[in-house]
């Protein structure tokens, strides 16, 4: 069965670590044919530096921000450390006391756990595609992010929803 939403996310940081970063997001409601995407600029995360890792964590927060409980969402993402951390790390990391194979303290665990706790809220299937390959949707959520950690206007709705129909995953109207 094919997920109510489909989200895609990515994260950027213009000096990693150090920043400014920023995380871009696109939301689709395939019930309802609702469109939501942004992104957020981050100067400074808290008492953490501001990296790419932590900007596509927060992506994956903002996409599942408000999202109704119990709900199916694919994740889309070009961090391969976000779907791998969030699928499979997050299980031997618990074990081990949020601990590494090598026996550090896990980076991002504040995020991670985060987005697991969102997760746990609605069925969440995860996904890679590879970056910076010409995939429409993720160039427009690498833009999004982008312009957010450079404090300037990202693309527009219009520009967000060619990309969905460029990837096939939007129809254009009847007659256009």
């Amino acid at each position: 069965m094919t997920e109510r939403f489909l989200a895609f996310v990515d994260g950027s940081s213009l000096s990693n670590p150090g920043g400014p970063g920023g995380t871009g997001f696109v939301v689709l409601d395939r019930e309802r044919t609702a469109l939501r995407f942004g992104g957020t600029r981050f100067e400074q995360d808290g008492a953490h530096a501001v990296t790419n890792n932590r900007m596509e964590l927060r992506a994956v927060l903002d996409a599942l921000d408000g999202l109704p409980p119990g709900a199916g969402v694919h994740v889309v993402s070009d961090s391969r450390y976000v779907v791998d951390a969030l699928s499979r790390w997050i299980h031997g990391w618990r074990r081990k006391g949020w601990r590494t194979a090598a026996g550090e303290p896990v980076l991002n665990r504040d995020l991670i756990e985060a987005a697991d706790a969102l997760a746990k809220e609605l069925r969440v299937r995860w996904s890679w595609v590879r970056g910076h390959d010409g995939h429409p949707v993720n160039e427009v959520v690498d833009a999004l992010a982008q312009a957010a950690a450079r404090g300037v206007s990202g693309p527009t709705e219009d520009d967000v929803v060619a990309a969905l129909r460029a990837a096939a995953i939007l129809r254009a109207p009847a007659g256009a």
